[in-house]
């Protein structure tokens, strides 16, 4: 598979080149977690969903919002002894409100921080479908496996979505004018939700991209497409059937390498990617004057790389 079918829509998007020194925020499905690991490991400083995964748009907008704005604040709920907020995933909880708040506060000004300095910001919404609390109408990043029932479950407008999100861009443009937003839809398929509530989900989502595309100075990478029209192979999807495979994440980055960077970036990280592999590769006999010698000239390899690129940013 290439990227052969998108050149000429890749040419009019006139995306900006990527390169070693710039920084990255990815922010939103799980999609995100794989791509913003990926470009974490190869060399980029990137923070990676610190509120956890959020697929909702108007959840990953309303942790946009808060990062700049110290008198919004996140509805705490407590399960047994643990306490989460209903605008985080459950990978941010305290053993008390207090705990909960200092961990949120921490998050909050690493976001901020790092919003400001970045040069890329990578959205990938996952699902146009939500669920606002009955006590408050308010709309819930992550359930926390309570109830049903506390739950009205909706599939948000595309004005609705719209709207929210030219907000979110006008503020990131106040706060970091030079900042580039890309936004991606997750080719992950919500089937728990039915294939057909799932389809309209995903159009929504796609019809939202493309109106804040035509009225904001923002960019859209056709993940979505790629995997399902250019991967429509179920080999490409996991036993589950809506997750890619590695092999499937492994084209997609191909795809982004060839949308992104130029020709000698790609040649670096092929460089790189034989120091990766000569570092873990197994042997047989570590304790043997053979496997001293590889280990020994993996980390001369390794060092004069990182000395020669001293913008390749190692985590």
């Amino acid at each position: 598979m290439s990227a052969g079918n998108y050149q000429q829509w890749l040419k009019e998007q006139n995306y900006p080149t990527f390169a070693h020194g710039d920084s990255f925020v990815f922010l939103g499905s799980c999609f995100s977690d794989e791509l913003g690991q990926i470009i974490r490991s190869n060399g980029f400083e990137s923070l990676v969903n610190p509120g956890g995964t959020i697929f909702h748009p108007l959840a990953i907008a309303k942790i946009i919002h808060w990062c700049f704005d110290e008198s919004i604040s996140f509805r705490i709920l407590q399960q047994e002894d643990i306490f989460f907020a209903w605008e985080l995933s459950g990978t941010v909880y305290g053993m008390s409100p207090d705990e909960l708040n200092k961990e949120m506060e921490k998050l909050r000004m690493e976001l901020k921080s790092f919003m400001r300095k970045a040069t890329h910001l990578f959205v990938t919404f996952g699902s146009a479908w939500a669920y606002r609390l009955r006590s408050d109408g308010e709309i819930v990043a992550n359930c926390h496996k309570q109830n049903s029932q506390l739950f009205q479950k909706e599939n948000s407008q595309v004005a609705e979505i719209v709207t929210s999100w030219k907000s979110v861009i006008s503020l990131l443009k106040k706060e970091n004018p030079t900042l580039n937003v890309f936004f991606t839809v997750s080719p992950v398929r919500h089937i728990k939700d039915g294939y057909i509530e799932n389809n309209r989900s995903k159009a929504r989502l796609l019809m939202a991209v493309e109106e804040l595309q035509a009225e904001s100075d923002v960019y859209y990478f056709p993940a979505y497409e790629f995997v399902l029209d250019d991967l429509r192979d179920y080999r490409y999807f996991k036993s589950d059937g809506t997750h890619p495979t590695q092999e499937a994440v492994s084209e997609l980055w191909d795809f982004f390498q060839s949308s992104f960077f130029r020709e000698d970036t790609i040649e670096l990280l092929v460089n790189w990617e034989q120091i990766r592999q000569a570092e873990q590769h197994k042997i047989l006999y570590p304790k043997s004057q053979a496997a001293r010698k590889h280990m020994e000239n993996t980390m001369k390899r390794k060092a004069q790389f990182l000395a020669a690129h001293p913008t390749f940013f190692l985590s």
